[in-house]
């Protein structure tokens, strides 16, 4: 973390107001600078083609991009959680020769779990010409691959880096795309993004290979070594079903969906106000990110190097309190900050659907995507602390108890379009309830879980 943290100190430390506006928009783009540019793709890009090809292929692409993303990051959920603890543990250890054979087991993973549902979703049950299933396919490796890649980057510290790539992959997708709309339709639309996925991952591939220049050798590294944290692997499956379970069951249940290709279900008024009101929660990420990378970290790292200095136990104690009494303000001021932005969401709501030209009827669900998204990015926050002092269980709990809430819920819910999005602020609501108890009760254990139950030697 030095790295980024030098440079956000050092804009929060000057004293004024402009460079504590310079650090939290630098925060901003290092902590959403990626998913900002592939919404703002795909948003030019519908209203692109919006005069140039028929609603159907415009549907079409849509829901296409929007199931990759959902395969996608499933099915990298495990991997990534996995191999993020495995690279932690490599450059602990300073064997970093052996980084870019996890680089590849990760990919090759992916690969191996994602191919059989994607192809038989595309190659056989829906609807689609030879070049839309061979685009579609192509699409959905894509994505998966710049997940498990981003990982390494990340690692690096490497933020301007990755939102410089993303960048330049979403606007060569954004001219790919107008370039072969006209003459392909969908097809030529696919196609284009998957060209700007194509330059994302190659750009990051290209990066790893300068930094990491070993060759890989064992492919086998991610399943072999990943046994040991598969409680990580049950956590990242459950928490990324979580995000899109919501969005699965009203594509089964609710009646006015749109069924594509013969096969594929969408609901596109609850998933564009939905998607919506995560935009909402960049400033929160902003916030986050200044106080994980500045002071936080300081703290953190001083309380685990006490360890290894032999440090008393008063002194032990002391550090772990300036570390409860952060961690504890940190979250009191994102929930105060969190408050004031959904208030201002909910009574904005009205504007915000109108200037963004997205039907009325949809207020309901954007005002509770919102407060439950809000809800929902503090309980992962919590979470964040937790994983940071390796309470790896809780976190899996709080995951999998998302998940059923979010599915039950929503299920729930369904039928009576007034509720519609309920099901979602529910489960956040409760999980961030739940995450918050178990983040003040086991900072209190803070020194006996690092002695004790987190130590492998006992």
């Amino acid at each position: 973390m030095a790295g980024i943290g030098f440079t956000l100190r050092k804009m929060t430390g000057r004293g004024d107001l402009w460079g504590i506006v310079q650090a939290y928009s630098y925060s901003a783009m290092l902590s959403s600078g990626p998913w900002l540019f592939t919404i703002m793709a795909l948003v030019g890009i519908t209203f692109l083609s919006r005069y140039l090809v028929t609603w159907d292929d415009l549907l079409l692409f849509r829901t296409v991009i929007t199931y990759n993303f959902s395969f996608s990051l499933v099915f990298c959920g495990p991997i990534v959680m996995v191999g993020t603890r495995l690279l932690a543990d490599q450059i602990h250890d300073d064997t970093l020769d052996r980084a870019p054979s996890l680089l590849f087991s990760m990919m090759l993973a992916y690969v191996l779990l994602v191919s059989a549902p994607m192809i038989w979703l595309y190659g056989y049950a829906a609807d689609l010409t030879p070049a839309q299933r061979a685009a579609a396919i192509v699409g959905g490796y894509l994505i998966g691959l710049i997940w498990t890649v981003v990982v390494f980057v990340s690692a690096l510290k490497n933020y301007t880096f990755v939102s410089g790539i993303f960048f330049a992959g979403m606007l060569l997708a954004f001219f790919a795309c107008g370039f072969l709309l006209t003459g392909f339709g969908a097809t030529g639309l696919i196609w284009g993004f998957n060209a700007g996925l194509a330059l994302i991952l190659f750009g990051l591939l290209a990066w790893i290979f300068v930094e990491y220049p070993a060759l890989p050798g064992d492919l086998a590294i991610l399943p072999r070594q990943g046994r040991v944290y598969w409680v990580l692997g049950v956590s990242g499956l459950s928490y990324n079903i979580a995000i899109w379970v919501d969005k699965w069951v009203m594509w089964m249940r609710d009646d006015s969906v749109d069924v594509v290709a013969g096969i594929l279900r969408t609901a596109p008024y609850y998933d564009s106000a939905m998607f919506l009101s995560y935009l909402f929660t960049i400033p929160i990420f902003a916030v986050f990110f200044v106080n994980i990378e500045t002071s936080f970290f300081e703290k953190y790292n001083r309380f685990y190097k006490s360890f290894q200095k032999h440090a008393t136990y008063s002194a032990i104690e002391s550090y772990q309190r300036e570390i409860v009494n952060f961690t504890l303000l940190s979250l009191r001021n994102l929930v105060v900050l969190t408050g004031l932005l959904a208030i201002l969401i909910v009574l904005s709501a009205a504007f915000i659907l109108e200037t963004m030209n997205i039907p009325f009827k949809e207020i309901g669900v954007f005002r509770f995507g919102a407060l439950g998204a809000c809800l929902h990015v503090l309980s992962m926050f919590a979470m964040v602390f937790l994983s940071y002092f390796d309470f790896r269980k809780p976190v899996m709990l709080l995951n999998i108890t998302f998940l059923v809430a979010n599915f039950t819920f929503t299920w729930l819910t369904a039928a009576y379009f007034p509720l519609h999005g309920m099901g979602y602020f529910l489960a956040a609501g409760l999980t961030f309830i739940l995450a918050m108890s178990c983040l003040v009760y086991n900072l209190k254990r803070l020194a006996y879980g690092a002695f004790i139950t987190n130590n492998p030697s006992i």
